[in-house]
Formats: C-alpha cells, structure tokens, sequence
C-alpha cells in the first residue's frame, strides 16, 4: 500500500459502511411492513367469536340499529324530493350519533383485557376498534355513504375511532377486518376492524429476527476493517523497513568511516616516516594498518550477524585488559578530531590481569560507545575518561563522557534494537550501537550498566564477573 493509496482506501471503507447501513435500514424496513403481530391467530378467532351475532363490538348492532332504523323514511323522503345536500347533513349527524352512542357504550376495553387474560397473551399489547365503513341502502341495490369522507386517512385505509389508545395504525397490526351486510331494501352495511400491538417491543422483536442480517453485516466490516488494518500494518513494516535499510547503510557507512580513516592516516604517516627514515613509528603504523584493515573486514560480518551473537559462536583469547583498553583508545584517538580528549586509567591491584574475550568483538563495543559519547556532546571540548577497577570480585571498565546526557527514562531503553531518543533525529544512525553493546556483553556473559543525567554526562560500564576472567 503507497500513501496515496490511503485516501482511496478510506473512500472505499466509506461506501462499504453506507452500503451496509442501506443493506441493514431496508430490511429493517421491509420486515417492519411484513411484520404480523404473534398474537394476531388468538386474537381474530376470540374477537370473532365474540361478533357471531353482533357489530363492531358485542352489543353494537343493537346500539346502532337503534339509530339508523327510523331514519330510513325520511332519507327516502329527501331522496325523493332531490335534496342532495340536506340527504348529506342528515348523513353526518347521523355518523356523529352513531359514533358518539358507540364510544359511549363501548365495552372493549373490559373485553380485550379479558381476551389477554384467557388466551395468556401479552399484557403490554394495546388495542384500537375503528369503524372503516357505514352504508346505508333504501332499496337493496344503490348505497348512500353517510361518512361522506369524514374519516381520517392512511395508507392503509380510512377509518373513525371507536375506541382504544393504540396511536399506530397500519396494516402490520391488523388483527381482525369485518363488512357486514345485508342486501336487501332499508339495511345498512358496516365495516369495522381491530388492531393491537405493543409499540415498545415490536421494534425490539424485528431486530432480534434480523440477528443473523445484523452479524453477517458486522463480521463483514470487522473483516474488511481487519484486512485494512494488517494490510496498513504491512505497509507500515515495509516503510519502516526501507527507512531501516536506508539507516543501515548510513550506520555501516559510519561504521567504515573510522577503519578506513585510520588506515589514511597511518597510511600518509608512513610516507612521512619513510621520508624521515624512522623505522621504529613505519613499524608503529603499520601494525595500526594490519589491526585496522582486519576490523574493517570483520565489520562486514558484524553487520550481517548482529543478532547471531551468543556464547556458542564467539571465539575467546586471553588478552591484558590494561594493554588492551590502551591499544583500542590509541586507534580511535587517530580518527577523532583535535577537541577531543581520551584518557585512561587503572585502579587493577593486578596490572597484568588477563581477560578471556573475543577481542575484535570487544574493541569494535567500546568504540561504539566512543562514538556516542562523541556524536551526543555539544562541548566545545569533548572529553572521555576510560577507568578499569576491580570490585567485589567484578573487572569494571568504565567509559564517561561530558555530553549531553539521558534521563533515567531511557536506560533500558537505549540498549534496544533500533531505538534512537529525541535528540537522534539529526543524527545518522541506525540504532545498533547501544544494541551491539549489550549483545556483546551478553554473548560474553557479562553485563552493561548506565548511569546519567540531562546535561551531566553519561557513564557506561561493563561489568566482568571473576568467573569470566
């Protein structure tokens, strides 16, 4: 993945988290229309079996016979004579008496809770008894409406409340739709209906029947946001990768730098000495020259086996830790500039004591640590002081500097592989100074030890246990 494919990518996750909420809000919807109470089956057969011999509700037809009967006469009468608008005043005053004596007399609310109560159905179900339909015929064949379009309208159907609390009507919870008729002359034909639903619950119910809708789409986005994830991850590892191989050949770059600047100088200081006839410094030189073109060699090695450094690959000499530390600060002293100062010391009670280490591996650790005691020093003179003592059984070589120093923050830290503070960022380097170091003790089995301050300087020491000797 390139950067500029990133946008893209964030594009692309984008419509993928549209398409899904379209996918997920149309099947909520489309089951939302297809929902049927589950209490609908006990419900239309109890309601039904209430109504066997009665309208709307269980003494209705007896309300509304009552009132529609003695006005046939006179709707013939205005029929007759031709008044359409007084036939339609007398239609409306008559639904409005018809409704009115209806609500009044209502007993639905006693009924339907009874109906929960023998059928075991749900307690929270509310319930709405509508009346959908009123006409009347004088002759059998042509019917008046007395709604006269006075209902309120949905989608669904229009209809006039009865009674009941239940605000949305539709035709999910529909439960029972009645006509009624009677074709013959001075009759009257109704239409009724019944709905019930629990509002509160019904949204919960579809979403529990689109479990499997709702774990298919958010295992396809966790999915796709894992595939982004590792793929962004990989390109993250690939970049930091080249940066690292970049870094790298500056490091070794660096690393080069000090062998074969110390064999130029030996070099032209041997065609000085061979001009002054000083044999004793050509021989002085050229034995740098040898030391240091073997370095230069085994540092190819140490970059291609940093991390194969252990206890069973390395080969061990004994060599004078005194003699050894001075020849390994003679060389580096040749590639340092003139405002550093190198010194040494040695508190041994054995001046002559021997160590048992790889030398090349040792030499190449205590330069690395030279060079950061140089590279991190805004000192107008640069100074490192080298000390050997011996405590407690323990050979220590310390190794100080006056340079800028570490908080206490960073002292495990900076013994990690490819780790560089803050104040690295205008450094080159790769991190694997410290880290060489540290393998290096541990291959040998011994360990490194930091102590410092900001702005006070920093001292390394490695510690040589007795049995290592």
């Amino acid at each position: 993945m390139k950067k500029k494919h990133i946008p893209i990518s964030i594009v692309s996750f984008g419509v993928l988290l549209v398409v899904q909420y379209l996918l997920i809000y149309n099947t909520f919807a489309l089951r939302n229309n297809q929902y049927q109470v589950l209490e609908r089956k006990s419900l239309d057969s109890a309601y039904r079996a209430l109504l066997l011999n009665d309208k709307v509700f269980p003494g209705g037809q007896r309300i509304i016979d009552s009132l529609i009967r003695p006005q046939y006469d006179r709707f013939r009468q205005l029929q007759d004579q031709g008044h359409a608008q007084q036939t339609a005043v007398l239609a409306e005053r008559l639904t409005d008496t018809i409704l009115r004596a209806l609500r009044t007399h209502s007993n639905m609310d006693t009924i339907f809770s009874r109906l929960i109560l023998e059928n075991g159905l749900d307690a929270n179900l509310s319930y709405c008894l509508l009346l959908t339909g009123l006409e009347m015929t004088l002759d059998g064949k042509q019917y008046l409406n007395l709604l006269q379009g006075r209902y309120r309208v949905t989608a669904d159907q229009p209809y006039l409340v009865v009674d009941g609390t239940l605000q949305d009507i539709n035709k999910q919870n529909l439960i029972t739709s009645l006509t009624v008729s009677s074709p013959q002359a001075n009759s009257y034909k109704i239409g009724f209906a019944l709905h019930a639903d629990d509002p509160d619950s019904r949204y919960t119910k579809i979403l529990r029947q689109m479990t499997p809708t709702l774990l298919l789409a958010f295992i396809a986005i966790f999915l796709v946001v894992a595939i982004y994830y590792l793929t962004y991850r990989n390109w993250i590892r690939q970049k930091k990768m080249a940066e690292m191989t970049s870094d790298f050949l500056n490091s070794i770059t660096h690393e080069f730098h000090t062998p074969i600047t110390t064999i130029t100088v030996a070099s032209k200081s041997i065609g000085n000495m061979a001009l002054m006839q000083r044999d004793e410094k050509i021989s002085e030189l050229s034995s740098i020259i040898t030391r240091q073109s073997t370095r230069l060699q085994n540092l190819v090695k140490q970059a291609l086996n940093i991390t194969e450094l252990n206890t069973y690959n390395i080969k061990k000499e004994s060599y004078p830790i005194h003699d050894l530390m001075a020849e390994s600060i003679d060389d580096y002293r040749l590639a340092v500039e003139h405002n550093v100062q190198i010194s040494m010391r040695s508190e041994l009670g054995r001046p002559a004591l021997e160590i048992s280490l790889n030398k090349f591996l040792f030499t190449t650790a205590v330069f690395n640590i030279f060079d950061n005691a140089i590279k991190y020093n805004r000192s107008a003179n640069k100074v490192i002081a080298v000390s050997i003592t011996e405590t407690n059984g323990e050979i220590g070589i310390h190794i100080a500097d006056n340079g800028i120093g570490l908080d206490e923050k960073q002292y495990q830290a900076v013994f990690q592989k490819f780790y560089r503070g803050k104040e690295s960022g205008y450094m080159p380097g790769l991190g694997l100074g410290l880290f060489y170091v540290q393998k290096v003790a541990e291959a040998h089995g011994w360990r490194v030890e930091v102590r410092s301050s900001a702005e006070q300087g920093t001292t390394f020491t490695i510690w040589i246990a007795s049995e290592t000797n």
